[in-house]
């Protein structure tokens, strides 16, 4: 009880019918970093949707089509990185470090959906044979370009169980090379 009002102590929120503490788990330095970081990307956002729609206003033109795709995945991730900056510090999670992804994300979005335009407008989807002199070997070229680095993980991944079908495990060699530094590992994860 208090003595001077008769009364007990209060429990921190307990006035305003708050179940939990109020104020901020992160401390000032950190906020300010979070608030910079907030509305940079906010006011990102803003600026992509205002170029948006004085595109909306060119004729169809190839090149303002392009640039609506690359603006249109820079949108989709800046939108992801909002999403993801609100819910980590909601959630008392958020990390400076992870600084370089929320900003790079819209970037490689970007990228992302206006290689997937061209990937489209090139019609290699269809599997139409390449006719010369149709106009679309520049985005043939760069769709399977684009395509081939997007997926090199995955497709030297297959090209090694290929290799293995036809040439069959690789065998151990006969005698190993001598031991070379300490904590350094061939392709295979063994010690050499």
């Amino acid at each position: 009880m208090n003595s001077q009002q008769g009364t007990a102590p209060r429990r921190i929120g307990e006035a305003s019918g708050l179940k939990v503490d109020p104020a901020t788990k992160y401390d000032p330095a950190i906020s300010k970093q979070q608030k910079l970081e907030g509305w940079t990307l906010s006011s990102a956002l803003l600026v992509m949707v205002g170029l948006t729609f004085l595109l909306f206003r060119v004729p169809n033109a190839w090149w303002s089509c392009v640039i609506l795709a690359g603006i249109g995945g820079i949108i989709g991730g800046l939108l992801h990185s909002l999403k993801w900056f609100y819910r980590t510090i909601g959630n008392g999670e958020w990390q400076w470090d992870k600084l370089w992804w929320r900003f790079l994300n819209p970037i490689v979005s970007g990228v992302m959906g206006f290689s997937i335009f061209i990937v489209f407008r090139s019609g290699i989807q269809k599997g139409a044979p390449i006719e010369s002199g149709d106009g679309k070997e520049a985005l043939i070229a760069y769709s399977v370009g684009f395509l081939t680095g997007l997926f090199a993980d995955n497709a030297m991944g297959k090209l090694r169980d290929i290799a293995y079908v036809f040439f069959g495990p690789t065998q151990p060699a006969a005698s190993k090379p001598k031991a070379g530094k300490e904590g350094h590992h061939d392709s295979e994860g063994s010690s050499v």
